[in-house]
C-alpha cells in the first residue's frame, strides 16, 4: 500500500474566498489574544443565499438543535478546507468572514487519516 489517502474535500471544489481569524482566548482587558489571519479557499457546506426568514440570512441550510443545557442553537453552515489550517494550533476559535459577513466559528473538527495525518477541516458556524 503507497500510504496517500484520498482527499475527502478536493482543492477544486474549494471556490469561496474566506478569511479566518483564529484566537487564542482573551487577555485581561478583553481584546483577543494571540490573534493569526488567514486568507483561504473553502468550501461551504451551504452556500450564502438571500433567505425569505431574516433570522437566517446564511442560506436556508439552517438547523436547529439543542444542547446539554437544553437551549437551542441555529447551525448556520460548514465551511470545510482541504488539510489542516492551523497545524500550530491545537484549539480553533474565532470567527470567519464570507462575503462581507462574520460568523463565529462555534465548533472545528480536523478529519485524520488511518496514518494521524489530517484529511480536512470543518468549521460550524453560527
Amino acid at each position: 500500500m503507497s500510504g496517500r489517502w484520498p482527499r475527502l474535500v478536493r482543492p477544486e471544489l474549494c471556490r469561496t474566498p474566506v478569511t479566518v481569524t483564529l484566537t487564542d482566548g482573551e487577555t485581561a482587558d478583553g481584546a483577543p489574544d494571540g490573534v493569526l489571519v488567514l486568507s483561504l479557499m473553502c468550501r461551504l457546506d451551504d452556500e450564502p443565499q438571500e433567505s425569505i426568514s431574516p433570522n437566517r440570512d446564511f442560506g436556508d441550510g439552517a438547523r436547529r438543535s439543542i444542547n446539554a443545557e437544553r437551549v437551542v442553537q441555529w447551525r448556520q453552515g460548514t465551511a470545510l478546507f482541504d488539510g489542516d489550517i492551523a497545524p500550530d494550533r491545537d484549539v480553533l476559535a474565532g470567527s470567519v468572514e464570507i462575503g462581507g459577513k462574520s460568523w463565529r466559528i462555534r465548533s472545528a473538527m480536523r478529519g485524520r487519516n488511518p496514518d494521524g495525518s489530517v484529511n480536512y477541516t470543518r468549521l460550524t458556524l453560527v
